[in-house]
């Protein structure tokens, strides 16, 4: 059995692995505001990239850097931009793979051009605020019915 299929109704925190465990998905907004503003490491980035499927160029777009950023920055912290970005894609990610079952279908969905999107792929649009906010509303129209 795939872990994909073992992990159905039990997904990762992927706020607990971006951070390496210093937050969890219930910590303290605050909380998540400090570590945001002192930096996360591209230990837990690399973590989340395996547990999605996801390679370094695809968490470098997603975020809204460049995998040398990523590569370079292995043993610094990195910004608070681009950690606050990480944060905002796991927690999205954690409702997508909610929602959809499991991280394939949830990257499935992302690949998928919509109309929602002008015929865009999401993935196109999740290194923005506003494509995540988009993405964010299209999955909770999704949960309570709404196709438009």
């Amino acid at each position: 059995m795939s872990t994909t299929h073992q992990n159905r109704g039990q997904n990762p925190d992927f706020i607990a692995v971006v951070t390496c465990g210093k937050l969890t998905i219930r910590s303290n907004p605050l909380a998540e505001i400090e570590i945001a503003q002192t930096g996360l490491t591209t230990a837990g980035l690399r973590t989340f990239a395996n547990l999605m499927g996801w390679n370094v160029s695809d968490i470098a777009k997603a975020i809204g850097t460049t995998e040398r950023t990523l590569i370079r920055n292995e043993e610094k912290l990195l910004n608070k931009q681009i950690s606050e970005h990480a944060l905002e894609v796991a927690r999205l990610s954690g409702g997508g793979v909610a929602y959809f079952g499991d991280v394939k279908c949830w990257s499935q969905w992302l690949d998928t051009p919509h109309m929602q999107f002008d015929s865009h792929r999401p993935r196109a649009m999740i290194n923005t605020i506003r494509g995540r906010e988009l993405i964010h509303r299209i999955i909770t129209g999704l949960q309570y019915g709404f196709t438009a």
